[in-house]
């Protein structure tokens, strides 16, 4: 990284102001503050030292639970070429930096492999209906499918992709396209996740 313009900046960072679920395999009762500032600490691929998190509060909800925490770290910020600021780097530990974009990416991998199970999960209930009624669903929209699918074929409703945008749908009575715009959230780009009738 250019030793130009770096600005280092310590935060306190809200984590999950409003909601940060962790699901555990036990319950959600037994989520102790200590398991879950152990879980924060270790969360999307980084490692950071448990006394950066502090846990202020726990709530319960059914096998799941609400964690309000606040995390403490660092940045480093740099000034690129257009004048502008960015992060790019987090500190997660003494001495470990982390590459923000390399951890933007590794977490839209893991979207986009989410998106697509739930495609696929859309395009297997599709399948059972055409079996079912000789034909697929006609629409051009995603929630005029989900509302012909739910619940016989398709037991949870599917609306949103993981970067909260609508799920993408059209459908003849032969064939049909189901599609996430992808990180990028644009239509039409190397990054769509797509799920039709061909490719199954």
């Amino acid at each position: 990284m250019s030793k130009r313009n770096v600005l280092i900046f310590s935060a306190m960072v809200l984590v999950a102001v409003s909601a940060l679920v962790i699901t555990s395999t036990r319950a959600a009762g037994d989520l102790t503050p200590k398991e879950a500032r152990r879980l924060i600490a270790r969360m999307a691929g980084i490692q950071l030292p448990s006394d950066a998190v502090r846990i202020k509060e726990v709530s319960a909800m059914g096998n799941s639970a609400t964690v309000v925490a606040q995390v403490e770290t660092a940045f480093h910020f740099d000034k690129g070429g257009d004048g502008k600021w960015r992060v790019v780097e987090i500190r997660t530990g003494d001495r470990r930096w982390e590459n923000v974009d390399m951890l933007v990416k590794a977490l839209n991998a893991e979207k986009t492999a989410r998106a697509r199970a739930e495609l696929e999960s859309i395009a297997t209930a599709l399948e059972s209906f055409r079996r079912e009624r000789g034909f697929y669903v006609e629409a051009k929209t995603e929630a005029a499918l989900i509302d012909n699918l739910n619940p016989r074929y398709l037991s949870r409703v599917v609306r949103i992709d993981p970067w909260h945008r609508p799920y993408e749908y059209e459908g003849t009575r032969t064939s049909f396209v189901l599609r996430s715009d992808g990180p990028d959230e644009k239509p039409n780009t190397a990054d769509d996740v797509t799920v039709t009738s061909a490719s199954r």
